[in-house]
């Protein structure tokens, strides 16, 4: 498979003018999604690291598209530059009703079709197709969910977030709560059955790889 360069993946930060708190939760997954992954080779699993490094740091590279305003954020320190407000505001044009995953996936289809399929399985909180995708998905997916912003927190915590969050998407496409939330959790024993640490250490081990 095709995947882009780590260049590649940070010339999309600049071209799209990628607000800095998105880039900065895509790097903190990036480090989560890499921590798991490489512990899960040394174990003898088969995956694809420069695959899982691009989805993790792409997934969400689009973010802005879906929301409704570019808003200051002063608690981060984040105000919009006219740039940023002037790419969201197309993005929001040429992609309306699109889920970001989707608009990376596109971005792609032509010069890496394969990558493309996968960021497009990434899939949307009602529509969890990354389930059934390989182990790299599976990664970026948890990894995803275990970072909040750029904390890591439980991914009960996190489930609960996503839960009161997305409600209305959950009920939009008839997901039941039980059931997904218990996929959840056996995706969490599938991985970490494979690692010599628990979730709950995911933050004391990612510190001391550093």
């Amino acid at each position: 498979m095709k995947v882009p360069t780590i260049e590649q993946c940070y010339k999309i930060f600049e071209d799209y003018s990628v607000p800095a708190p998105i880039r900065n939760h895509c790097e903190k997954v990036t480090e989560v999604g890499l921590l798991i992954g490489r512990q899960l080779q040394d174990s003898g699993m088969e995956i694809n690291i420069p695959l899982l490094e691009a989805g993790c740091l792409l997934h969400d590279a689009f973010k802005a598209a879906s929301l409704k305003s570019l808003d200051p954020k002063p608690e981060w320190g984040y105000y919009p530059t006219d740039k940023e407000l002037k790419i969201w505001g197309e993005l929001r044009e040429q992609y309306k009703n699109t889920h970001e995953t989707l608009i990376v996936a596109e971005v792609f289809k032509k010069t890496h079709p394969e990558f493309s399929t996968f960021l497009a399985m990434i899939g949307s909180t009602g529509n969890p197709c990354y389930l059934e995708g390989g182990i790299e998905l599976k990664v970026l997916h948890y990894a995803d969910w275990r970072v909040q912003f750029v904390e890591i927190v439980s991914f009960d915590a996190r489930l609960n977030y996503l839960r009161e969050t997305y409600r209305d998407s959950w009920e939009k496409h008839g997901v039941s709560w039980d059931k997904r939330h218990e996929q959840e959790k056996e995706l969490e024993r599938q991985i970490f059955k494979n690692l010599n640490f628990s979730p709950d250490d995911l933050n004391k081990e990612l510190r001391q790889s550093h």
